[in-house]
Formats: C-alpha cells, structure tokens, sequence
C-alpha cells in the first residue's frame, strides 16, 4: 500500500511494476514509453500522505506532476525543482527527471551543471534520429515557456553576440528570457528544428503578452524544395490552440458494405465542429452516411476506449461532389470542401475560436490533427508555410499550397494563424494534389460569406453555402432505396 501523497490524483491510469512496499506503483510512463502522460482512465487513485524521503518514485512523480500541471496539480516549476530535489540519491538525478533537470538549469534554479550543457542536453534529444525523444524535448521545452518571460523580438533587434554588433534574423517573434542585466537580455529561441540556442537583445525589447503561443516547433527549411514532414506529436491541445478530436463516418457503399473515414475536426462552438466535406463521402462517392462521432482529446491523452460524442446533424458545402477529385476538378473538389457537424450535446469551450481571412503577409500558419500513419488517436502539430495557389470563382473558396507533409486522417483539420495575437481559424485543410503543377496539399480558405453562412448555421437560421445531409442507419437507408 502507497503512503505518498496528500493528493487525490484523478483519472491516472498505473504504470510500471511495484518500486517498493511503500511507494506502490509508478504513475508516470518511463522515457522510453510512447506516452509522456499518465493516460486517463475512468479509476481513481487515492492517496493519503505525503512521500517520505525514503520513497523516490513517488517524488519522481510529483516533480513531473507540478512541472506538467496534471490534474489535480497545478503547474509549478518551484514545487517540481523542489520534489525532484528529493530524488537524487548520491547527487544521482533519476533518468526520468534528465531533461526536467535540464530545463531547471534554464530557468536558474539549479547549477549542477552549465546553462551550455543544459542546451546541449535537449539539442542531443531534439537532433536524435528517435522522433519521439525529439517531440518529447520539444514538449519540455514548451513547457519550460511557461515559466519564463516572454520577449516580443519584434521591436528591437536579435544578436548572436553579447555586444549586439552581429545581428541575426530569426523565424519566432517571440523569445524566452534568461537573464537580465544592464542593457541587454538574454533569451533563448530555437532553429528550424526547435533546438534551443542562447541569443542577445537590448533591455528595451517588451515583454509579450502571447503567453500561449508555441515557441519551440520544427519547421519546413524551405518552400522552394516541396514539402517536408515536420510534423511533430504533442500530448494535449495547447491553450492558444482551438480544441480538436477525430471525426469517425461511417457511409455505406452502394453495394451494402460499410466505409468508415477517420477525419480531424474542430471545436467551434460548444456543439459545433468544423471540418472537410469529402469525410462525408466514400472514394467511390456514396453519400450514405449511416453515423457520425466526434472522439475529442482529452487533457492527456486518449484511452483504449475512447468517449465518442455522436453528430446530429451534418451540413456540406452544396457544391462538393466526390467525383470532382477523379475528374480533375481540383478547384472546385478543394475549393468546396468544408462542412460544418452539430453535436448531440455540447462540450466545454470557455472562448470560441475566431473563423478569419488568411492575412497574405504571413505565410505561417499551423494546425493539429490525427493522421493515419501514427499511432491511433495521437495528436500531431504542423507549422507551414501557407501560399495561394488558386484563386475561388463563385461559391468556391481560395485555395492555399502548404510547403509541408500530411497523410489521411489529417483531412478537415483547421488551419490556424496568428493574427491580433490569438491562433484564428482561417480554412480546412482538404488533400493532396498531385499534377503537373503541383504535389503539396492544400486547404480551403474562409472567406467572408463562408463565415457569414456558418455563423448563420450556428444560431439556427439558414445558410445558401451549406445543404444539411441526413444521418440514417442501415435498416433506414434499405428502406429508403427505391
């Protein structure tokens, strides 16, 4: 029986063998796991007291539950350094605790060793050809974000040198302060790869007020060399993301057999998602679709058996037809591919996003999705350059080539972009394209009539964009056949 903690910890699924007699089991995955989370399960795990010295993995534990704020914990990077201080053994770190014990040399709470090594430690995860070890550093890094200030690099220029006499461009508008002296910052920004490296600043530089925004993300080296997979898994929405989940249609075929699309949708409302209209359709185009459910991600992660949200109701853009993608239409196949779902019930959705315009001047744009190539249900965030590539004519919506990778499962994720400091939905990412002109996917952009209509459909009243599509089960659709 484990007599460690003065918590209820809720919705922690165990992992690991016992520690010993005293400590129970490990919440926490190992390093080597595919989870960076515990998972959520619908258990709960009552503890009564707090870990006595003796028992390390229950600090472990806590050091990684105040770093991360899970649930009931909240984040504290204090809390975390001090926890994590109660598992050295000898001076010995545990190697679960390796790069938090990094990111606490960032932050100055600890000097064991240089803030040089600390970066070479993450820069060794982030450059190593294990792309979990990489989007795990990654994670940590972003968390560490939390607990700095934030510098707009905006308004003064960014430095290599402490002088301030070589001056540098970089990709993020925003950085991390180390230090403060005199006249000068310190700060941290990371490469194209996210690999964090220490650059200069003068004092005069603001302090940000984006405190959400993703600093440390991969991204495409170059627009001119086609795509590039920088995708990059991450374990919870980040806050200044729209929520997200995977959207499962099942359509019947004509012959009677079943088609299940797993698509990626976006909370827009508290019963609303947006996505793409081609998840409602089979590859040979019926339109029969017997169900629709909504899996959104949870705070951690999802469980075997994850809570699915059925759809009630289903609304295409009127001009998309299946057909369109084999007949060449690419326009008008892409340029029509965004559909809106109504909830059977509502979720929990404090601000919902902003639907915009691309602004034309920023080719940045980010989304998250669950594509089929990656382990089930995991979430994964791109960050792209977006650039038009084809004008819409009539109802048809721009549409805009993305220099970076996606598979299916990606389909119908919301393309985001910063503008007036928060992430704005500005379109659906639809599909590959591969012509002579062409061989990057591409999304479908909003527009002011589009978010006229969908504002239309979310208070009820009609929308001339949009046909609503009837959900009927098998034993409906056989009587429904002529």
């Amino acid at each position: 029986m484990r007599t460690a903690r003065s918590v209820v910890v809720c919705g922690f699924l165990l992992f690991g063998s016992l520690v010993n007699a005293d400590c129970g089991r490990v919440l926490f995955p190992a390093p080597s796991s595919d989870s960076l989370f515990p998972a959520a399960n619908s258990s709960v795990f009552r503890v009564e007291e707090l870990p006595s010295p003796e028992c390390q993995y229950g600090n472990v534990d806590l050091a990684q539950g105040y770093f991360w704020g899970v649930a009931p914990l909240s984040a504290d990077i204090d809390k975390a350094y001090a926890y994590a201080l109660k598992t050295l053994v000898n001076d010995r770190w545990p190697h679960d605790l390796a790069l938090l014990h990094a990111a606490f040399v960032i932050k100055g709470l600890d000097r064991s060793f240089s803030l040089s090594e600390a970066l070479r430690r993450f820069s060794r995860e982030i450059k190593s050809d294990n792309p979990l070890r990489r989007d795990k550093a990654l994670a940590v890094l972003n968390q560490l974000s939390e607990f700095l200030p934030r510098i707009s690099t905006l308004e003064t220029g960014v430095f290599v040198d402490a002088g301030l006499s070589q001056a540098v461009e970089v990709e993020s508008n925003l950085a991390l302060q180390i230090s403060s002296k005199g006249d000068k910052r310190q700060i941290l920004l990371p490469d194209h790869d996210g690999v964090p490296a220490i650059y200069w600043m003068r004092q005069s530089a603001a302090v940000a007020s984006e405190h959400q925004t993703t600093i440390f993300q991969r991204y495409p080296a170059s627009g001119a060399g086609g795509i590039e997979d920088t995708r990059q898994q991450i374990w919870r929405v980040p806050r200044h993301m729209p929520k997200t989940g995977v959207l499962r249609s099942r359509v019947i075929r004509p012959d009677g057999s079943p088609y299940e699309s797993n698509c990626t949708a976006t909370l827009i409302a508290p019963k609303w998602l947006i996505s793409a209209s081609h998840c409602l359709f089979t590859p040979e185009g019926s339109d029969h679709v017997a169900s629709v459910n909504f899996i959104p991600y949870s705070e951690t992660h999802m469980t075997a058996d994850p809570q699915k949200i059925a759809v009630a109701g289903v609304w295409r853009h009127r001009d998309h037809r299946a057909a369109d993608q084999f007949n060449g239409e690419v326009g008008r196949y892409s340029g029509s591919d965004i559909a809106i779902f109504k909830l059977a019930r509502t979720l929990p959705l404090t601000v919902p996003p902003v639907l915009a315009t691309p602004n034309a001047t920023d080719p940045w744009v980010d989304s998250l999705a669950y594509p089929n190539d990656k382990p089930v249900n995991t979430m994964w965030a791109s960050r792209c350059r977006g650039s038009l590539w084809r004008e819409g004519r009539g109802r048809l919506s721009d549409l805009f080539a993305l220099d970076c990778y996606s598979y299916a499962g990606q389909s119908g994720a919301a393309i985001t972009q910063n503008q007036a400091g928060e992430q704005q939905i500005i379109g659906v990412l639809s599909s590959r394209v591969y012509n002579d002109s062409l061989n990057q996917a591409v999304f479908a952009a909003l527009n002011p009539r589009l978010i006229s209509d969908i504002q239309d459909l979310l208070a009820g009243r009609s929308a001339g964009l949009f046909v609503a599509m009837p959900i009927l089960p098998p034993q409906s659709l056989a009587a429904a056949r002529p």
